[in-house]
C-alpha cells in the first residue's frame, strides 16, 4: 500500500510531559532542586525545530514566575494566553508549521503542551516524520520525571475501515528511526471521533511512551476538545503521576527486599556466634553498629511505600473527577472505556500489589527490631558481666591490701616466735646488732607473711563475692 492511500489532513502532534516541581518536605513554595529540568530540555527543542528564539525559554518562565503566586494550585506560567507562538521554516507541501508551547504549574507539577501543526494541508500518514525531527519529541529527550503522554490528530480522508491502518501508519512515521515505538492496546471514540491507544508498558517515566491517535470524524470533536481541555490536561497529569507513584513504589520494594535478604543473613549468623566471650561481644557491638542504620532504611522504605498507595489512591480519585468532567460533554455514540479502564483495572491493581508487598515485608520490620533489641540485650549484659567482675576483683584486691597493711602494723611477736624457732639467732630486739644476713632474712619472712595474708584474704573474699 502506498503513501497516498493512506491520506491525512491538518495533521499535529501535541506533548503533554508532567515533571515534579515540589516535595511534601519542603516548605510551600519552596521548588525541588531540579524543578526547571524540564524547561532546560524544552528549550533544547530549539535545535531539531528550527526555533532559536527557543532557547531564552527558561528565562522567560523565570521571568514570569517572580511575578506570580507559586503556592496557587493552576498557574499559566506565561503572560497574556499563556501562550509561545513560533513559525519555524519547516514546510510540508507548501504549509508552513507552527509550534506552540504552553507552560503551567498544577499544583506540586509542571506541565507543558507543546503543539505541533500544519494547517489547510493534506499529506501522506508517512509524513509524521516530519512532526518529531531527531526524536525530539519522545521521553528519551524531554525527561520528564512524571512522564508524558503524546496525541497525533488529523482528519482521515479515506472510509472509516481504514482508521485503524492510518492510525498505525501515523505510529510508524512518528517513530521512524526509533527503538521505543509503543504497541496498540485499545480504541474507543470520544466526542464523536475514533481515538487508539499505544503504550509500550514500562513502569520508569522517562521509559514510558503512551501516545493516543485521535482521528477527526465529526463536526463537534474539535469545540468539545477545547471546552474540555483543562479535563483532560489534568486527567493526563492524574495518570503520570499514578503510573509515577507504582514506579516508586516497586523501587522501594525492590529497596527493601535486599534488606530483607540481609536481615536473613543477621539472623543466621546470629545462631552461629563463637561461644568465646571475647570474640562473640566483639561481634555483637559490630552487628549493633550496623543494623539500626538498616532498620532506620527499612522503615523508610515501608513508609513510602505507604505514602506512594496513598498518591495512588489520592490522584485515582483526582482522576476520576477529570473523567466525569470529560464524559459530561461526550456524545451519546462515544465509547471511553480506554480510559475508565485505567482507572478500573491498572490503579486498583497498583494499590493492591502495593498492599501484598507490604504485607509480605512489615514482619521482616518487627524481625529486624526484635534481633536488634536482642542484640542489645546481650551486649548490656555481657558490658554489666564483665564491669561486674572487674568490681570484685578491685574489692578483693582492696580487702587484702588492707587486711596486710593492717596486719602489719600489728605486734610481731607470733611471727617472731615461729622465726626464732627456724634460726634461734634472729629476734628483732637484737635486729640492729644482728648479723646484717639475719636481719634482712627475718624482714623478708615479715613482708612475705603479711602479702600472702592479704592474699589469701583477698581470694576468699573473690570467692564469697563471685557467688553472690
Amino acid at each position: 500500500m502506498t503513501d497516498t492511500a493512506l491520506p491525512i489532513k491538518n495533521p499535529s502532534v501535541t506533548l503533554y510531559a508532567f515533571h515534579l516541581c515540589q516535595d511534601l518536605s519542603q516548605e510551600p513554595g519552596q521548588l525541588r532542586p531540579d524543578a526547571d529540568q524540564l524547561w532546560q530540555h524544552c528549550a533544547k527543542l530549539s535545535q531539531p525545530l528550527a526555533i532559536p528564539d527557543l532557547k531564552s525559554l527558561l528565562e522567560k518562565l523565570q521571568s514570569s514566575r517572580s511575578q506570580t503566586a507559586i503556592t496557587s494550585r493552576y498557574i499559566e506560567l506565561l503572560p497574556d494566553n499563556g501562550r509561545l507562538t513560533y513559525t519555524p521554516p519547516l514546510q510540508i507541501e507548501g504549509s508552513g508549521l507552527t509550534v506552540e508551547v504552553y507552560p503551567v504549574k498544577i499544583h506540586d507539577t509542571y506541565a507543558v503542551d507543546i503543539t505541533l501543526y500544519y494547517q489547510n494541508v493534506t499529506v501522506a500518514a508517512s509524513q509524521f516524520s516530519r512532526l518529531n525531527p531527531q526524536g525530539c519529541l519522545l521521553a528519551s529527550t524531554i525527561q520528564p520525571s512524571l512522564g508524558q503522554t503524546l496525541v497525533l490528530y488529523g482528519e482521515p480522508v479515506g472510509t472509516p475501515e481504514e482508521d485503524r491502518k492510518l492510525a498505525n501508519a501515523c505510529v510508524d512515521a512518528f517513530f521512524q528511526g526509533s527503538d521505543q515505538k509503543p504497541q496498540f492496546s485499545e480504541s474507543g471514540q470520544l466526542f464523536g471521533s475514533p481515538i487508539f491507544a499505544y503504550d509500550n508498558g514500562k513502569e520508569k517515566a522517562t521509559e514510558q511512551c503512551h501516545l493516543l491517535v485521535w482521528l477527526n470524524r465529526h463536526p463537534e470533536t474539535l469545540n468539545l476538545a477545547q471546552k474540555t481541555y483543562f479535563s483532560l490536561l489534568n486527567l493526563l497529569c492524574c495518570r503520570s503521576k499514578i503510573l509515577f507513584a507504582y514506579d516508586q513504589a516497586r523501587w522501594c520494594y525492590r529497596q527493601t527486599r535486599g534488606l530483607y535478604g540481609q536481615l536473613e543473613q543477621e539472623v543466621q549468623g546470629f545462631k552461629e556466634l563463637p561461644r568465646e566471650r571475647k570474640t562473640r561481644l566483639e561481634q555483637l557491638k559490630q552487628k549493633l553498629t550496623e543494623m539500626p542504620s538498616k532498620t532506620f532504611d527499612y522503615a523508610g522504605y515501608l513508609r513510602d511505600m505507604e505514602d506512594h498507595k496513598t498518591a495512588i489512591a489520592t490522584n485515582a480519585a483526582n482522576y476520576n473527577y477529570w473523567l466525569k468532567k470529560i464524559s459530561e460533554s461526550s456524545l451519546k455514540d462515544d465509547n471511553i472505556e480506554f480510559l475508565e479502564d485505567f482507572l478500573n483495572q491498572r490503579t486498583e491493581l497498583f494499590q493492591n500489589q502495593i498492599q501484598v508487598n507490604l504485607n509480605y515485608l512489615k514482619p521482616g520490620q518487627q524481625l529486624f527490631d526484635q534481633m536488634l533489641g536482642s542484640i542489645r540485650g546481650i551486649v548490656e549484659t555481657e558490658q554489666a558481666q564483665q564491669e561486674k567482675r572487674l568490681e570484685r576483683w578491685i574489692a578483693s584486691v582492696g580487702i587484702g591490701l588492707a587486711v596486710s597493711g593492717i596486719s602489719s602494723q600489728t605486734d610481731a611477736k607470733p611471727l617472731e616466735a615461729i622465726l626464732i624457732k627456724l634460726n634461734p639467732n634472729v629476734s628483732i630486739e637484737k635486729c640492729p646488732k644482728a648479723e646484717l644476713q639475719s636481719c634482712l632474712s627475718y624482714t623478708f619472712w615479715f613482708v612475705l607473711f603479711h602479702v600472702l595474708l592479704g592474699v589469701g584474704v583477698g581470694a576468699i573474699t573473690a570467692f564469697i563475692l563471685g557467688r553472690k
